[in-house]
């Protein structure tokens, strides 16, 4: 499925996905992908709230790459419509999605209750206003300036809460409208980190299969293959994508909305975000705790952690039963008494963090017999698990390929994390959340740690 074919294939699964919500609160009821698309915009914002004052809101940036282009054709439509430029909270260098944003402007939204909020930007801005608006219950709309990420049409919002990265329940966006030349127009880099946040599909989906066999997480089939198609044709248009043609961005576009609807399908964002997204998740968590400035764009970061999680599921499903030993990890970890060694552990962070990163893995660890009765269960279903996960797999060889082709970084040194560093953040990054990974099992297992050396330095060298 290549070319127009995939346009027309995701078009139609969006119109239905759509079509599926009946315009209920919350949920995505227009998609429009297309070039020129502000008058068209604004003549369906004005339909569907003729009575409201339209607040543009952006940054700096993206006020520049298409509020101002809205804010224009609203006014031309006969609406009331002005720009809010969001700026970065004092001691920071960037605009972060946080919880001292989201509720500034969600005090600015709840003293004018006839204000219809319009995100124009990305992630950052997208997530701040989805926030804030579900938080007073009202509708918003965004318009996409870049392919970087797959939140425009998820009911989530990735949120520095209390210092945490946090996936906290939302809204979708009530339309979203995707204008190929002002996405194709947007930095390189932007949109070569949507390629590899959609990079990790095969993997979320293994970790999500996985955590499903092992601690019986709830799964669902539709969501996690909905992008099989797509995905495949994004990886085949790689180099399109990294050329910014408008056949790449287009196909881009339309899989990163498509991706967003996975999650919201799920209920959770397990169909796109697994092991690969903690990775990501931790370095920005320290960086935040140290004050300095992030690596990279989170979809930068998880391309990178992809690799690294596609050559750990590699060593995870050629084991053989026998390696699975429940007696030999339940001596290892017979009680909870390692979890006091967390601040060594986590050295970067902040202690307030760190009793955070305490709660999350004390929920999710377990230790003595029932780690053993678990990995008991593991061992008998083995054949099975391995057998679905090489399933979904992609080889890591084809990941290496397409972020080369799309001009991403491929390596954690491209972004500035050195080996060592990349190594202990493997080793422990699983903590931060409670969500079972293949990073947990491998860590029961008492593989992780040797596996994490040896898989960075195959990155790094490869």
């Amino acid at each position: 499925m290549l070319g127009a074919m995939a346009d027309a294939a995701i078009d139609a699964s969006l119109r239905t996905l759509t079509d599926e919500g009946n315009g209920a609160p919350g949920t995505t009821r227009h998609v429009a992908v297309g070039r020129g698309l502000a008058p068209a915009a604004a003549a369906w914002l004005t339909a569907a709230h003729p009575a409201a004052d339209h607040w543009v809101v952006c940054d700096a940036h993206t006020a520049e790459a298409a509020g101002h282009a809205l804010v224009g054709a609203l006014s031309a439509a006969g609406a009331t419509a002005q720009l809010r430029v969001l700026d970065a909270q004092p001691g920071e260098d960037h605009l972060l999605c946080d919880d001292g944003i989201i509720a500034q402007l969600r005090a600015e939204l709840a003293e004018h209750p006839s204000t219809n909020a319009i995100a124009v930007g990305a992630g950052t801005v997208n997530d701040i206003v989805k926030m804030a608006t579900a938080q007073l219950q009202r509708p918003y709309q965004c318009v996409a300036t870049a392919a970087s990420m797959n939140g425009y049409t998820s009911a989530i919002a990735a949120v520095l809460s209390r210092g945490v990265k946090r996936t906290l329940p939302a809204q979708q966006a009530e339309a979203v409208f995707a204008d190929i030349d002002v996405i194709a127009a947007a930095p390189a880099y932007l949109n070569q980190a949507g390629f590899g946040d959609l990079l990790s599909k095969p993997y979320s989906h293994a970790d999500w299969l996985l955590s499903h066999f092992v601690r019986d997480v709830p799964y669902e089939e539709r969501p996690a293959r909905l992008l099989d198609e797509a995905y495949d044709a994004l990886l085949a248009a790689a180099s399109a994508v990294g050329e910014a043609t408008p056949a790449g961005i287009g196909l881009l576009t339309r899989t990163i909305l498509l991706s967003g609807f996975t999650m919201a399908i799920a209920g959770t964002s397990a169909p796109a975000s697994g092991g690969e997204h903690l990775v990501s998740h931790y370095w920005d968590m320290e960086q935040h705790c140290r004050e300095q400035p992030l690596h990279g764009l989170h979809g930068t970061q998880v391309g990178i952690a992809t690799r690294i999680s596609a050559m750990l599921f590699e060593r995870l499903v050629e084991l053989p039963a026998e390696a699975i030993d429940p007696d030999a990890a339940a001596e290892r970890r017979p009680s909870a008494a390692w979890l006091e060694q967390l601040p060594a552990r986590h050295s970067r962070l902040t202690p307030a963090v760190v009793a955070e990163v305490h709660e999350q893995i004390a929920a999710k660890q377990r230790h003595g017999e029932a780690l053993r009765d678990e990995l008991r269960h593991v061992a008998r279903r083995w054949p099975e698990i391995r057998a679905t996960l090489r399933d979904v797999l992609v080889p890591s060889d084809r990941i290496t390929a397409a972020l080369r082709a799309a001009g991403a970084a491929d390596r954690p040194s491209a972004i500035g994390v050195e080996r060592d560093h990349a190594v202990a953040t493997v080793r422990v990054c699983r903590e931060i959340r409670n969500r079972y990974v293949a990073l947990d099992l491998l860590d029961d297992l008492g593989v992780l740690s040797d596996a994490a050396a040896t898989v960075v330095d195959a990155v790094e060298s490869a």
